[in-house]
């Protein structure tokens, strides 16, 4: 099977969430009115609110998150509760809060240069060799996909869609904003992705190819809207491209 055009998620199918953790505290130690506390409060603090978010302390993923169930309503009195329990102000708390979307200046460039995209790199090069058209879809902001790109290398993608975009996801008209750029039909299309709303976007717009991957959805539920399940990318496009 070759797809013409490919479809990636940045978060979570590009590179693992837990790049996010030390930005993530980095931007809540800086952001939010902690200097009252005292350093084991701080930290303690600092956990709490990065677990609501989606990281936990030692990296991994909760699976409830905010970045992940995007759950606002449950979300936002976890917050409450945890601004309330360390005597934190509210207003100060809520202002530093609503910056979240800067995460990216405080070391996510430096996390991103750890870590290893070599596999991924080669593959990706393996398709753009044999044609497919290569794009990827974010959420997040322009700088942090800029910063993203700046690391990984831009040259791999042809096309990408952030929050700053006409449409974003999930709204099926991104894809097919790629289709019109790409000159490429929907139904030759292959979308990887770790979330369910990508694979529904896919859907209705058509994709012809929609591959899941595990991690942060149960895989009954992926198996739902998606016609492959992998437990990662590096196995997913080894699979395709074999």
């Amino acid at each position: 099977m070759k797809a013409k055009a490919i479809i990636f998620d940045k978060d979570g199918t590009l590179f693992p969430y837990n790049l996010w953790k030390n930005p993530i505290r980095k931007f809540f130690s800086s952001e939010l009115p902690l200097s009252k506390l005292s350093p084991s409060k701080k930290e303690a603090c600092i956990d709490e609110f990065s677990s609501v978010v989606g990281i936990k302390k030692d990296g991994t993923l909760n699976s409830n998150g905010l970045f992940l169930k995007r759950s606002y309503f449950s979300s936002f009195f976890s917050l409450v509760f945890i601004t309330l329990k360390y005597h934190l102000n509210p207003f100060k708390s809520a202002k530093g809060f609503l910056k979240i979307k800067n995460r990216c200046r405080y070391g996510y460039k430096e996390e991103l240069k750890k870590y290893d995209f070599s596999r991924l790199q080669k593959l990706l090069l393996e398709y753009k060799r044999n044609g497919s058209n290569l794009a990827v879809f974010t959420n997040d902001t322009k700088e942090s996909l800029d910063i993203f790109l700046s690391v990984f290398g831009r040259g791999f993608f042809s096309f990408s869609i952030d929050n700053t975009s006409l449409h974003t996801k999930p709204d099926p008209r991104a894809i097919k904003d790629y289709s019109i750029f790409s000159g490429i039909e929907t139904k030759d299309m292959m979308i990887v992705s770790d979330s369910v709303k990508d694979l529904k976007m896919a859907k209705k717009a058509g994709v012809g190819t929609i591959v899941a991957l595990e991690g942060t959805t149960e895989t009954k539920e992926l198996k739902k809207w998606a016609d492959y399940v992998f437990p990662d990318i590096i196995t997913a496009l080894s699979f395709f491209i074999s």
